[in-house]
């Protein structure tokens, strides 16, 4: 599945900076806004469905959607809940595995002058998502190193 994230932030990146990531994913099906936020020992994402009509007015009009996602940056984070724009594109080639109790993705993935691969583990819980990874990589003799740094981050350090 092909996909294209764009990365949204205010021009000081006061998003990033509060641990917060913004981004619209757009595949051949769907166009998608999500708001990722610091949770427990994960993040939590809001994610809003956009109309083709929504994402054409932020990408060349700024105008943010109304919605869901909107709604949590005022309420929870008011003083940085405007002045939105789009800093980084990244495009991504997914295939997804079903495994027993979860999904697997590999990416493959440019940005900028960048190409990378990576591959990652969807499941009810971390400690889940990275038993399930650890034991697929061993059979084929891949040897799991855990990847703190996200896509969203890599395209910030580039950018600024």
């Amino acid at each position: 599945k092909y996909q294209t994230n764009f990365y949204i932030d205010t021009p000081v990146f006061s998003l990033s900076e509060n641990n917060l990531g913004l981004r619209i994913r757009k595949t051949n099906d769907f166009v998608e806004l999500t708001l990722k936020t610091p949770y427990h020992q994960g993040r939590l994402e809001i994610n809003q469905k956009l109309s083709p009509k929504e994402f054409e007015n932020f990408l060349f009009y700024n105008k943010f959607p109304k919605g869901d996602v909107i709604t949590f940056l005022n309420d929870v984070y008011p003083q940085i809940a405007g002045n939105f724009s789009i800093f980084g594109t990244l495009n991504n080639q997914r295939l997804t595995l079903n495994v027993e109790d979860g999904e697997i993705a590999i990416d493959h993935f440019t940005y900028l002058d960048e190409e990378q691969y990576e591959i990652e583990c969807e499941s009810s819980s971390l400690k889940k998502a990275e038993n399930i990874l650890i034991n697929y990589l061993k059979q084929f003799g891949i040897k799991y190193q855990k990847n703190t740094i996200t896509k969203l981050q890599r395209v910030i350090d580039l950018v600024r």
